[in-house]
């Protein structure tokens, strides 16, 4: 079996690396710590059984990344392995149909993963999950002028700057205010911003 993981942190992926290896018999594998290192390495990523990603390196565009091995390796399996359990991170990786996703705390998990994606299931561990929740019972919910609105919100701006900037009414920026408030049964403008920077921002 060939894998290789993508990370930065290398204690993290010397680790994961050992795992790995301590289960499966006859592996091969290959570590990288950037993007970068791995477009110097020419690596096969034809060959691979696996790919295991961070989805955040320094510097670096892994969604793109992602974007371009799902469309050249459509069958390639991709395993997330991040520390972010944000809604907008999560939710572009299944638009992006990337089939595993748990997180750092969750690396007790890791084999189970791998085996699920090897036999061509999915895998996303149950905090991901929960997280996900918040998508079908809420995300989808808000209106894109909704989501606009909360975004301005979260960067400083009032109900009148907001109604300058949309070309509408002030009492009408209140009323998606109260909307909003009432979907997501939050009460305060910072109640709301805190959900925005934890949910839609990467």
């Amino acid at each position: 079996m060939n894998i290789l993981i993508l990370d930065d942190h290398s204690l993290f992926s010397q680790g994961l690396g050992k795992i790995l290896m301590d289960h499966y018999q006859n592996l091969k594998l290959n570590i990288y710590k950037s993007i970068s290192d791995l477009n110097s390495a020419e690596a096969d990523l034809k060959s691979l059984d696996i790919f295991i990603s961070d989805i955040e390196l320094p510097g670096e565009d892994v969604f793109e990344l992602l974007s371009s091995i799902k469309r050249h390796y459509p069958t390639l399996p991709i395993l997330i392995i991040s520390m972010h359990n944000k809604l907008s991170v999560i939710k572009k990786c299944k638009e992006l149909k990337i089939q595993g996703y748990i997180l750092k705390d969750d690396h007790e998990l890791v084999t189970k993963a791998v085996d699920c994606l090897l036999g061509n299931e999915n895998f996303y561990s149950e905090n991901v999950t929960k997280t996900l929740r918040i998508m079908d019972r809420k995300g989808n919910i808000l209106t894109p002028k909704e989501e606009e609105i909360i975004s301005l919100l979260a960067n400083g701006k009032n109900n009148h700057e907001i109604s300058e900037i949309l070309f509408v009414t002030y009492n009408t920026v209140k009323s998606h205010r109260k909307n909003i408030g009432r979907k997501l049964n939050l009460a305060t403008n910072a109640e709301i911003i805190k959900y925005y920077f934890e949910n839609y921002i990467k």
